[in-house]
């Protein structure tokens, strides 16, 4: 037998029924790995979308938590109203307004005998899924987007044992200043709602934080 016609014969290539075959087990391995790439990028843009709802909440608490507790601060005594002889009497008048998705407070941080410097007259408000935050006479910024309709609510409590809701009223519904004289507690309720960056799942992400500050000049007095 000729040598060369042998290892032509052992040489020859892939058959039409082969390439096929190969093709389509190498299209059901990509698709395989787009499948799980697709799926991975999904489950990391929800822990995205997740991440910012808890972190429109968590902001929001931190940020008005810690400003909240100083509320009524006025270590010269000159720098705030007492509230004079009734309901809760003897203590500052610091808190200029509460709504139950708005409040104004003032304190007097540097001792300076005024509530004129930065971050001594505070206002917070809902507005439009937006929450804003106005220092003094400046103009409002906002701290977090993304909130759902009534995501951020108040309630105020006095200093009893155990506290008694002080609830808004009339139209909108706001404390009077008897009231506000007599709030040491208020608790903070924040509710997010990032839209899903799931194409096969809409639902939007919601997050909540909640948290009860207490005013420190007023809850360790008993009025």
């Amino acid at each position: 037998m000729n040598p060369i016609r042998v290892k032509r014969r052992n040489a020859r290539g892939m058959t039409l029924a082969e390439l096929l075959v190969g093709s389509a087990l190498s299209m059901i391995v990509m698709g395989g790995v787009y499948s799980f790439y697709a799926a991975q990028t999904q489950a990391l843009a929800a822990q995205r979308a997740y991440a910012r709802s808890q972190d429109v909440t968590r902001t929001v608490i931190d940020l008005l938590g810690r400003e909240l507790r100083m509320a009524t601060y006025d270590p010269s005594n000159t720098a705030i109203t007492t509230s004079p002889p009734g309901v809760c009497p003897g203590v500052k008048q610091g808190l200029l307004l509460g709504k139950l998705d708005e409040i104004q407070f003032v304190q007097d941080l540097n001792g300076d005998g005024d509530v004129t410097d930065e971050a001594e007259n505070l206002h917070y408000y809902a507005l439009g899924g937006e929450l804003r935050r106005v220092d003094g006479v400046n103009a409002p910024v906002v701290l977090a987007k993304d909130l759902k309709a009534n995501g951020f609510v108040l309630e105020y409590f006095d200093n009893s044992n155990p506290p008694v809701q002080l609830v808004p009223s009339g139209s909108p519904p706001a404390l009077s200043t008897a009231q506000r004289n007599c709030v040491a507690k208020i608790r903070i309720t924040v509710r997010a709602s990032v839209p899903s960056t799931n194409p096969q799942d809409t639902t939007p992400l919601e997050a909540q934080s909640r948290a009860e500050i207490a005013i420190r000049n007023r809850s360790l007095s008993n009025f």
